[in-house]
């Protein structure tokens, strides 16, 4: 029924975007897209050409700038479950993000996506992200999905001399389940608009956080004394930073 169809399609769209939310949470990041392969240990390329190799679709958001602190935004985007807590701090996300022993991190945005997300490579501009996530909704069983995501970035001077940073983001998005992977396929124009909107809106509350830090540093750092799950080691490495 057409009722149905809608119903499924639009489910679709929340399953690919969540998964890719995951991702990209408490990152915001500009370049080429590519991903560098031949500087990254063959196991680690395995598993990011079986993403890129199979992916549902690729894509690429661009020139996202924002006023920024270099040493701010460099350490928040080491330190993504820090990030998430001055989300959560500024009450622009609730995300939850949480460092494991291995070194990699469980992400959550506490809307169905949760998932294991890992930096396998790192310059001074670019972050290589591997996530492998789940998605659970009401439509359909839980989905399982990967994604690679290619994080360069800058900052300059502007013309009115602030600093900003430049950010674009590229996405490879991998759908494990056989049935939802054809069907993403299927509305794949869909999705993509979806996912755009999506990482532009995550975009959006990265860019808050690092204009509220730019602006504001000691309301920012005194937000940031209010939340319970940092400890005083961090709150004196952003403090150091907001100098």
């Amino acid at each position: 029924p057409p009722g149905a169809e809608t119903r499924m399609r639009s489910s679709v769209v929340s399953v690919l975007v969540g998964i890719a939310l995951v991702a990209a949470v408490a990152w915001g990041a500009a370049g080429d897209g590519r991903v560098p392969f031949d500087r990254l240990p063959q196991p680690v390329q395995e598993r990011l050409r079986d993403v890129v190799d199979h992916a549902v679709f690729e894509r690429t958001v661009r020139d996202v700038t924002f006023r920024s602190r270099e040493p701010v935004f460099l350490y928040f985007l080491d330190h993504p479950d820090v990030a998430a807590a001055a989300a959560r701090a500024l009450k622009v996300a609730n995300y939850q993000v949480h460092q494991l022993p291995d070194g990699t991190y469980w992400g959550d945005d506490t809307r169905g996506a949760k998932g294991i997300v890992e930096v396998v490579y790192a310059d001074p501009g670019t972050r290589v992200v591997h996530a492998q996530g789940t998605y659970d909704t009401a439509w359909l069983p839980t989905v399982h999905a990967r994604i690679v995501l290619v994080l360069d970035f800058a900052h300059r001077n502007g013309a009115d001399g602030h600093s900003y940073a430049t950010a674009d983001i590229t996405g490879y998005l991998r759908v494990d389940n056989r049935f939802l992977d054809v069907l993403a396929r299927l509305v794949g124009p869909i999705v993509v608009g979806a996912v755009d909107r999506k990482v532009a809106r995550t975009a959006g509350i990265a860019a808050k956080v690092s204009e509220r830090a730019y602006d504001d540093p000691a309301g920012f750092l005194e937000a940031l004394r209010q939340v319970p799950d940092l400890d005083r080691t961090q709150l004196e490495a952003v403090a150091a930073r907001l100098g």
